[in-house]
């Protein structure tokens, strides 16, 4: 399966190797950590304003500063334009505030057009699954937390964490799904109706 690569202009924790069948975006500011980290850029898109020299040599796409989508959110659209749907996102959060709740709303938009999307933070990977399962692998006592993100999530079930949920129904006004933990290797968490921002604690 081929991933799409993007890299944002927050701060960027950990690193990755790309196939040459993946392809790697840089949005905006992103391509310095690029090239700090020796990974090749296919792609650098955005307004500009971040990146410290506008490179030679690789396939630009700009954008005018007053434009409504985030340069993170650009680099999915172009990727997904291109025939991508899974993403790996880097250097999405941890820097500004307003940017890293953009980038976890981005989740959302992902995961509403059928796309799947990882974000890797500082010691933690997120993702939303919209009515919709999955298996979560970790390590016992490693924190995982589980909000509603886009309106209440109905039917939600919680297997193989410390505090597990039959039925149950979340809301984003209460964030009753913060800081669980795995008590095994695995775990089942899905939703009926609606979606799950699900935030793990990455093994050392």
């Amino acid at each position: 399966m081929k991933n799409c690569y993007i890299v944002g202009a927050g701060e960027l924790y950990g690193s990755f190797d790309p196939d040459k069948d993946d392809l790697v975006i840089a949005a905006d500011g992103g391509y310095d950590a690029l090239v700090r980290l020796g990974i090749r850029c296919d792609l650098l898109i955005g307004d500009m304003d971040s990146v410290s020299k506008i490179p030679d040599g690789i396939e630009i796409i700009r954008y005018k500063k007053e434009k409504d989508e985030t340069d993170l959110h650009l680099a999915y659209l172009e990727g997904a334009r291109r025939g991508f749907h899974t993403f790996c996102i880097y250097g999405a959060v941890g820097g500004r505030s307003d940017h890293t709740l953009a980038a976890y709303s981005l989740l959302l938009f992902i995961a509403e057009r059928g796309d799947r999307a990882t974000l890797y933070g500082r010691g933690d990977v997120a993702f939303v699954i919209k009515n919709n399962a999955t298996r979560v692998s970790g390590k016992a006592g490693k924190r995982v937390s589980v909000f509603a993100i886009g309106g209440n999530a109905v039917g939600v079930d919680i297997k193989g964490l410390y505090y597990t949920l039959q039925d149950a129904t979340l809301t984003p006004s209460f964030p009753l799904g913060v800081s669980n933990e795995f008590t095994s290797s695995e775990a089942q968490i899905s939703v009926r109706d609606g979606a799950l921002l699900v935030i793990c604690e990455q093994n050392p």
